[in-house]
């Protein structure tokens, strides 16, 4: 029993002094994970949804300005949709620029570097290149959009009961 004890020990002191994976396999690891065209995609996406987030931040901060009287506070919201276009754009050619994700991809790196060890960076390429974890590639993103929207229905749910009881 002391000698299983002891492996044990060693097992675990050897896991927490794992060696560190070189950039050369964590980047083997993100290209076949296809790391570049998911970052490529978020940007985009997020190039097309930022402009009416900003839009809305900055309509509210209008609205919401105790030193602004009506007639204020409609000049600076058309002055927010006077500037709105010329923003919009500037942000979509910003986050299409492919040097953006370059710069990210080349940050990212040393991240994996932190949270895996050579062997776990090994492992998980060899997964992504077999057949379940390509399968994996192919359907993470819609499982994860499958997952949000029942999350949200749950919470919206939830959220509605909570309402109707605190009343």
């Amino acid at each position: 029993m002391k000698k299983i004890v002891f492996t044990a020990i060693l097992a675990a002191a050897g896991c927490a002094h794992a060696a560190p994976p070189s950039e050369a396999a964590v980047r083997e690891l993100m290209e076949a994970t296809n790391a570049r065209s998911s970052m490529t995609a978020s940007m985009q996406n997020m190039s097309k949804a930022l402009p009416q987030v900003l839009r809305l931040r900055a309509e509210a901060v209008v609205r919401n300005n105790p030193k602004l009287n009506e007639e204020q506070r409609k000049a600076e919201l058309a002055n927010v949709e006077r500037r709105m276009p010329a923003i919009t754009a500037a942000l979509q050619k910003d986050l299409n620029d492919p040097k953006l994700v370059d710069e990210l991809y080349n940050q990212v790196v040393p991240m994996y570097a932190r949270h895996f060890s050579a062997e776990d960076v090994k492992a998980l390429t060899a997964f992504y290149r077999s057949p379940a974890g390509k399968k994996a590639l192919q359907v993470m993103p819609q499982l994860m959009a499958d997952s949000a929207q029942v999350a949200q229905k749950l919470t919206q749910e939830r959220a509605k009961r909570i309402i109707e009881q605190t009343k």
